[in-house]
């Protein structure tokens, strides 16, 4: 009616416009209609699968038909046939938005076949007897693929394109960026609203079009529409009346429809979950997955606040699933999804990522970079690990973005990347040292409980159960320590000679354990007198040769000449090698102290058990200072041969 109107009093311009509106919102109650039609179909092949009314979608669109809300759970198989209730009104229903969508623009494109191709289409459409369908007659309907034969959905697509296209030039002003047209002065701040969030990362972008934006006002609603970028499917609308701001979302990508919906996660929008999971279990060649959200706002600054963080989230879906394929050979698939999460949260997003050549940027660095660290098939996070591979993959995504934006050379961007990733690998002998002074950390507590265990033994033996069980926990710490060690080798076997000193060290632990059980069984013994000041001695001179250990590791962890001057270099490799030279020398010391404990024993011993026990700690203990020493040997020509090469 408004049309005609219009017509009768000369506004051509406006009656356009109107047209342009009455189109595109047909073409929300087509998609309504197409989606209704697959989802009979598929209910009908698969009768045990829960069935989705719909309804949402159908008020979303504008459909006022109640009873189209059975026609999912009414649709069943008949023969080689499916039965949709109400079939023949979809089929006419479809052909009537399809004449009201090509309406303004075969009269503005006359020259194009979009009249030629809606005749033909529509003369194709089955006759639906009785409300039966063959399948394959849906799938002709609503398949999109531009190099075989044309469908109804196709030409929505087509021209939606075209309507937009209209839009833009229907425009009488552009507000901060936006088309807009028949735009009420209440509806100005939403618009600006929303502009402001586009244009703040608008430019992480780059060179890809899209994000384009037009607004109208029809009676008390503001219509907002973005293209985001070129995809036929990709669509944002959003429609803003009263409190309640509802958008209407369709995407090729399930995957990339639910990164928004977290991205949105901070307000309390109401998806249509049954749209989105019920479409997104359509077979293989779906045209499009759809999903309506609803937020129901309680004041005008809240509406305004969400406008604005819509807008400025729009960027991050521009070629966001060419993004998370480029990332597939460094992380797994959470990761990946979590990186680009990070990047539109750090508003850095992955644009300039995939403008410096995506995947290709990391491999070129790691060509450089990995050496024989890394082999044909191995991704980067099973050489450097997850944890440390997401790091390096958020910092190439932003140095890529910074310095696009900052105008910085490709060749400076990339010599920054490749930094990085040289330091992640280079850390990775500084994490297993780190591991291995933990390690150290747990010998000593063991050694001191081992030493307080012997001075207490003749007049606290019910302590040393206690003691017993305090040092197999630190014991099992070690172990767990030893086994992360084991796993980071198997990713980096260059660094194989970290769990050969880790592993020698481990013995000292093992050893100590033993020698704070058999403490336990010795005071039972009642023993007391030089024996046990003999077996003190050795304990001390344990305990000091766990201290120089956890000082060598130490060292050795800040000895890179590249770290630091040559003057402070000098000095902290020689106070390494000083620690290590106190290690052998306690070993030595070691050596002295078990043989005077047994010279001690067989000079005092009340029993036969008491000799055994004194023999068996003596050993154990010595046993421990040997492993020390063999660790600290392996750790002096590993950073001899290595950091200090470097």
């Amino acid at each position: 009616m408004k049309t005609q109107v219009l017509q009768a009093i000369g506004e051509t311009e406006l009656q356009r416009a109107a047209g342009v509106n009455a189109a595109l919102a047909a073409n929300d109650r087509v998609k309504y209609l197409f989606t209704l039609l697959q989802m009979a179909a598929m209910q009908a092949e698969r009768p045990a699968h829960p069935p989705s009314t719909l309804k949402r979608e159908r008020l979303a669109s504008g459909v006022s038909d109640a009873e189209l809300d059975e026609v999912i759970t009414g649709a069943s198989r008949q023969g080689r046939q499916v039965q949709i209730p109400f079939c023949r009104r979809l089929l006419a229903m479809i052909g009537q938005e399809v004449q009201t969508m090509a309406a303004p623009v075969v009269a503005a494109y006359p020259e194009q076949n979009f009249a030629d191709r809606l005749q033909v289409l529509l003369a194709g459409l089955p006759a639906a007897a009785d409300d039966l369908l063959e399948p394959d007659a849906i799938d002709r309907i609503t398949r999109v693929d531009r190099k075989g034969e044309d469908s109804l959905h196709q030409l929505v697509m087509d021209l939606h394109k075209a309507l937009n296209a209209m839009q833009i030039e229907l425009a009488r002003e552009t507000l901060d960026g936006a088309s807009v047209y028949q735009l009420a002065d209440a509806h100005r701040p939403l618009v600006a609203a929303f502009m402001a969030g586009v244009n703040r990362t608008a430019a992480l972008k780059f060179d890809h079009p899209g994000l384009a934006t037009t607004a109208t006002s029809t009676a008390d609603k503001l219509v907002l529409q973005n293209d985001i970028g070129t995809t036929d499917a990709h669509v944002i609308v959003m429609h803003v009346e009263g409190t309640l701001v509802q958008l209407t979302y369709t995407d090729v990508h399930p995957e990339r429809l639910v990164f928004l919906q977290d991205m949105l996660s901070r307000y309390n929008v109401v998806w249509s979950r049954e749209a989105a999971s019920q479409v997104a279990g359509l077979a293989e060649g779906a045209p499009f997955y759809m999903a309506v959200g609803r937020l129901e706002t309680k004041d005008e600054a809240e509406r305004l606040d969400y406008l604005h963080f819509l807008g400025s989230r729009l960027v991050f879906l521009i070629d966001w699933n060419r993004a998370r394929k480029q990332l597939r050979g460094f992380l797994p698939g959470p990761q990946r999804i979590a990186a680009l999460r990070w990047a539109a949260e750090e508003e850095v997003g992955h644009r300039g990522f995939l403008e410096l050549g995506g995947a290709r940027l990391i491999n070129q660095a790691i060509e450089v970079t990995a050496g024989s660290a890394m082999h044909f098939g191995d991704r980067l996070c099973d050489v450097l690990g997850v944890e440390a591979t997401f790091a390096f993959v958020c910092f190439a995504l932003r140095a890529a973005s910074e310095g696009l934006r900052e105008r910085q050379s490709q060749a400076l961007i990339r010599d920054r990347v490749r930094a990085d990733l040289q330091t992640h690998f280079s850390n990775e002998d500084k994490r297993l040292l780190r591991l291995a002074a933990d390690h150290a950390g747990l010998i000593f507590e063991i050694a001191t409980l081992v030493r307080d265990g012997i001075a207490a033994a003749a007049d606290d033996a019910a302590g040393l159960g206690r003691l017993a069980r305090r040092a197999r926990r630190f014991e099992h710490d070690a172990d767990q320590l030893v086994v992360a060690t084991r796993e980071a080798v198997v990713r980096r076997p260059d660094h194989a000679v970290l769990l050969q000193l880790v592993t020698a060290a481990d013995d000292a632990a093992d050893q100590l354990e033993e020698v704070a059980f058999l403490l336990e069984l010795l005071a039972e013994s009642k023993v007391k007198g030089k024996p046990l000041e003999a077996l003190g001695l050795l304990a001390d001179l344990l305990v000091e040769g766990a201290q120089e250990w956890i000082k060598a590791l130490g060292h050795a962890m800040v000895v890179d000449h590249g770290q630091q001057g040559e003057a402070v270099a000098h000095e902290v490799a020689d106070d390494f090698l000083v620690a290590v030279a106190r290690v052998s020398e306690l070993e030595h010391r070691a050596d002295d102290a078990e043989r005077a404990l047994t010279y001690a024993t067989v000079q005092h011993a009340t029993d036969f058990r008491q000799l055994h026990l004194y023999a068996e700690i003596g050993h154990g203990l010595e046993e421990a200072a040997d492993a020390l020493k063999r660790a600290s040997l392996i750790t002096r020509e590993y950073v001899l041969g290595n950091l200090l090469s470097r």
